[in-house]
C-alpha cells in the first residue's frame, strides 16, 4: 500500500468509527445494521458483552453520549481486517463529568464494505498512569 493509499484507508476507517458516535447514526437501525457485521460483538466498559441484535435494539432508544475521540491509530492486520485504536472522552446524558476510555475496534472488509465486527471500550481510572 502506498503512502497515499494508507492515508486514504486510515481516513476512511476513522470516518466510519466516528459515524458510530453520531446521534443520528445511533438512532438509526438501518445505519447501524450497515456498519455492524452480523457476528458483531461488543465488550462494554462494564464488562458486559453485547451482540448485534442487542445493540440494534438498545442504541436507538438511548440518548447518545457526547464523545470526543482522539489519538487514532489504524492498523491493517490482513487484507480484509483492520484495527482502529483511539482514546475517547465520553459524557453520558445528564452527567457533568466525562470519562476517559481506551477504545479498540476490529473492522472487516466484506461484500458490503467495511463493517465493525468487534468493539471494546476500557475506562481509564483517574491516576492510573500514562495512557
Amino acid at each position: 500500500m502506498t503512502s497515499e493509499q494508507q492515508k486514504a484507508f486510515t481516513k476512511q476507517l476513522i470516518a466510519l468509527e466516528l459515524q458510530l458516535h453520531q446521534p443520528e447514526t445511533r438512532r438509526s437501525q438501518t445505519q447501524l445494521n450497515l456498519l455492524l457485521a452480523n457476528g458483531f460483538e461488543e465488550i462494554a466498559a462494564s464488562g458486559v458483552r453485547f451482540d448485534k441484535a442487542h445493540v440494534l435494539q438498545r442504541l436507538p432508544e438511548e440518548q447518545a453520549p457526547s464523545v470526543e475521540a482522539f489519538d487514532f491509530e489504524v492498523r491493517l492486520l490482513s487484507k480484509d481486517l483492520a484495527q482502529v485504536l483511539y482514546k475517547a472522552k465520553l459524557r453520558k446524558a445528564g452527567e457533568m463529568q466525562s470519562k476517559l476510555s481506551l477504545r479498540s475496534s476490529l473492522w472487516q472488509l466484506n461484500s458490503l464494505g467495511w463493517q465493525m465486527v468487534f468493539h471494546q471500550g476500557t475506562t481509564v481510572l483517574p491516576a492510573s498512569g500514562p495512557v
